[in-house]
């Protein structure tokens, strides 16, 4: 079981896999890349976010230049993306594609994803 509360942390693709397998929270996957601009901006509001909901949600980095193969697959096509996936199964996951804010992010979570 991953218990990475309050701060963000960068997986790899089998990471990604076992913790989505055995979650019992709502996980956040933020897709990225070093080089874009947006991606460092998302990752200061991703803290932000960690520092509140840490608690309640994992939230997960993988960067694509390292993990070509598993972005190909899952279409990432614009950097940020962000899959956010309930713990509800039968639900599927929301994906958004570009710069949010901390307090967006949180209402998607809180609303969509009933995070409490």
């Amino acid at each position: 079981m991953f218990a990475f509360a309050l701060e963000v942390q960068k997986v790899t693709p089998e990471e990604l896999e076992v913790a989505i397998a055995n979650r019992d929270k709502a996980i956040l996957v933020d897709f990225f890349a070093t080089w874009c601009g947006p991606c460092l901006l998302l990752a200061q509001e991703l803290e932000k976010v960690a520092e509140e909901m840490g608690d309640k949600v994992d939230i997960l980095k993988l960067d694509v230049d390292e993990n070509p193969e598993l972005a190909s697959q899952l279409q990432i096509a614009g950097l940020p993306t962000m899959i956010f996936i309930g713990t509800d199964d039968s639900k599927p996951a929301l994906r958004s594609e570009g710069l949010m804010t901390a307090e967006t992010i949180k209402n998607i979570l809180k609303k969509d994803l009933m995070v409490a």
